[in-house]
């Protein structure tokens, strides 16, 4: 929460339209502080019971997106619910760790084969309606979290080496299409989608505004950062997808390694924290969170394409924040839930 309210002080003094964003993260935390509290006080078993109907909800509210949603950065992500805005992509990655859980649970004894189409199936749906506001990152965390849940089953070999083709397949044929049949790439599509497949070919190429402006920044930090109040070089959306550039600007290379060791922590007694009733839940929110705030940090510093993941946590944003500790609130009550009823 610190180093969240850091960043969004910071920001203020960079755009206007970030002026507002530190009261509005405090605001959140504290919501969620209450949400968790909340949480505590009821049974979480329920929500499990329940989370087919919740995955349905989240369905429903991407199909939604793709016709009432917001245009924000080339991406109709959003629904604007009068003064309140939210981002259902943000919240589906719950639902789908849910029901992933729950259908885990409850089909211990269903065969590899079965269990491997039918969660995929499950995972398919909403990343197709993702995919077509577009918003890539949300996809590959709706994938990060099917990985998890598949290596947690323990299948043979083969499953894996079959997942690594069919991804292999998959992202060979997007790259052949869009080098070779541009016009067709944006027919099917569309522009918004080209334009982010550019970014990731930018990375490639080792071009870009924003990665270059971010690393000019991480670079004149220093020790100790530059202050909330000086911003060396300006880059695009600093408190979200750069979060982590504009923390180092904020709080110098030896803040930083405060933070990632608070981070390292986090993820370190998550890791002390399984056993074999658990393990089903918390292994994949602990590669969630690992692989998230790895790849947005690597995107940060030049070593990952730019694909819109946000720092979790530390990024701006409510619905980003609120799923989170949604998350964190069943890791905390997890305990309450009894298999036995399943």
């Amino acid at each position: 929460m610190l180093f969240s309210l850091i960043n969004n002080y910071s920001a203020s003094f960079i755009m206007t339209s970030y002026q507002n964003y530190f009261i509005k993260e405090l605001i959140w935390y504290v919501l969620c502080f209450f949400i968790i509290y909340l949480m505590s006080k009821i049974n979480i078993e329920i929500l499990f019971k329940y989370s087919f109907y919740f995955y349905i909800l989240g369905n429903i509210l991407l199909l939604l997106t793709l016709f009432i949603g917001i245009n924000v950065n080339g991406s109709k992500s959003w629904i604007i619910l009068g003064p309140f805005g939210f981002q259902p992509s943000e919240f589906m990655k719950v639902f789908i760790l849910m029901f992933l859980y729950y259908f885990s649970i409850i089909n211990k004894n269903l065969s590899n084969f079965k269990y491997v189409i039918y969660t995929l199936g499950l995972i398919i749906i909403p990343s197709i309606l993702t995919f077509f506001e577009p918003d890539t990152g949300a996809v590959s965390i709706y994938f990060i979290i099917y990985l998890a849940f598949l290596i947690n089953r323990k299948l043979n070999k083969w499953w894996y080496i079959l997942s690594l083709l069919f991804i292999l397949l998959i992202g060979s044929s997007f790259f052949i299409i869009y080098f070779n049949y541009q016009d067709l790439f944006i027919k099917i599509f569309g522009t918004s989608f080209f334009y982010r497949m550019d970014r990731i070919t930018s990375f490639i190429n080792g071009e870009g505004y924003q990665i270059n402006k971010a690393l000019i920044s991480i670079g004149s930090s220093g020790m100790l950062g530059k202050g909330l109040k000086n911003m060396p070089e300006y880059f695009p959306e600093a408190p979200t997808d750069f979060a982590f550039a504009l923390l180092i600007k904020n709080i110098g290379y030896v803040g930083i390694m405060i933070f990632l060791f608070t981070y390292a922590s986090l993820i370190y007694f998550l890791i002390k924290m399984i056993n074999k009733k658990n393990q089903t839940l918390l292994f994949p929110i602990i590669i969630l969170l690992f692989f998230q705030s790895s790849i947005n940090i690597l995107m940060n510093i030049g070593l990952f394409p730019i694909i819109g993941i946000t720092l979790p946590f530390i990024s701006y944003g409510g619905s980003n924040l609120l799923s989170y500790m949604i998350i964190i609130g069943l890791v905390l009550n997890i305990k309450k839930v009894s298999l036995d009823t399943y």
